[in-house]
C-alpha cells in the first residue's frame, strides 16, 4: 500500500481495502510465518463464525434474503454458499440419525418400485450388492444436492408470478428461494429423523409436521421480504406450498431414480 496503488488489480487505493477486487493491502501481514498463521486463523475463525451465525438465522424466516437485498451481506454466507452448507450438513448428519439410508430405503418400499428397480439395475451391472448399496449412498448424496436446485428454479417462478412487482429483477427472488430451500434441508433432518422412530411410519403424519413448520415459516418470510398485506400473504404462501409441493413429488422420484440409473 505504500504506493497507493493495489497490487492484485492496479486500482489507485483509498484505504487499506482495494474498491475494485477487495483485496487487503498491508506490507507486513505476510513475510513472517507468524503472520501468515495469524492471518490463516483470522479467516478460518470468521468462516466458522459466519457459518454458525448463517444457520441460526435461518431460523429467523426472511432475514436472510431480506438482509442480503437490503444489502447487508458481510455477516453471513451468500445464499449459494448457506444451500451447500445445508445440504452437507444434511448427508454429514442423516444417514446417523435417520432413515434415509439405502437399508431403509428398501424397507419403506410399500408397493416394491424400488426394490424391483434395484434387483434389475444389480442384474445388469452384476456388482455385489453390499457394494451397490454403498454405491448408491454416495450417488443419491450427490443427486440429492443438485436436485433441489430445480426446487430453487420452481419456487423462483413461482416468486415472480405471485410477487413480480415488488423487485424489477428475478434476483431477489432466487435469494429468497436459495435461503429457502437451504431451510427444507434443516426440516428434511427433523422428518426423516421422526420417520425412523416411528414403530409404523406413515405418511400423513409426517406432512402435518412438515407443513406445521413450514406454513408459519414461509408467511413470516414472504411478509419480511415482500411486506404485502397479512390476508394477502396467507392466499398466497397456501398456494406457493401446493404448487412447490406438486413439483418436488416428481423431483423426488426422479431423484431416487437418477441414483439407482447412476450407481
Amino acid at each position: 500500500m505504500a504506493d497507493g496503488i493495489c497490487n492484485n488489480c492496479g486500482a489507485t487505493l483509498a484505504g487499506p481495502f482495494c474498491h475494485r477486487c477487495g483485496q487487503k493491502e498491508a506490507e507486513t501481514d505476510w513475510r513472517s510465518v507468524g503472520d501468515l498463521t495469524r492471518q490463516f486463523w483470522d479467516e478460518l475463525v470468521s468462516l466458522d463464525f459466519k457459518s454458525v451465525r448463517t444457520v441460526g438465522a435461518l431460523f429467523r424466516p426472511g432475514h436472510l434474503a431480506a438482509e442480503f437485498i437490503a444489502g447487508r451481506r458481510r455477516r453471513y454466507l451468500s445464499p449459494l454458499k448457506t444451500y451447500l452448507l445445508a445440504a452437507a450438513l444434511f448427508f454429514l448428519i442423516a444417514p446417523r440419525v435417520t432413515d434415509f439410508t439405502f437399508e431403509r430405503k428398501m424397507a419403506q418400499d410399500p408397493d416394491g418400485s424400488f426394490r424391483s428397480l434395484v434387483e434389475a439395475r444389480i442384474a445388469e451391472t452384476h456388482v455385489p450388492r453390499a457394494l451397490f448399496a454403498e454405491r448408491f449412498a454416495h450417488t443419491l448424496q450427490t443427486v440429492y444436492t443438485l436436485s433441489p436446485i430445480l426446487s430453487v428454479v420452481a419456487l423462483t417462478l413461482l416468486l415472480r408470478a405471485f410477487f413480480g412487482t415488488a423487485f424489477q429483477w428475478l434476483g431477489p427472488h432466487a435469494v429468497f428461494a436459495l435461503y429457502y430451500v437451504a431451510f427444507l434441508y434443516l426440516v428434511a433432518l427433523l422428518i426423516h429423523g421422526v420417520n425412523e422412530r416411528l414403530t409404523a411410519p406413515s405418511l400423513y403424519p409426517l406432512l402435518a409436521v412438515q407443513f406445521g413448520i413450514l406454513v408459519p415459516y414461509l408467511f413470516v418470510a414472504l411478509r419480511r421480504v415482500y411486506g404485502t398485506e397479512r390476508p394477502v400473504t396467507l392466499v398466497r404462501t397456501a398456494a406457493i406450498l401446493a404448487l412447490a409441493f406438486l413439483v418436488d413429488i416428481p423431483i423426488n422420484v426422479a431423484a431416487v431414480w437418477l441414483s439407482v440409473k447412476l450407481t
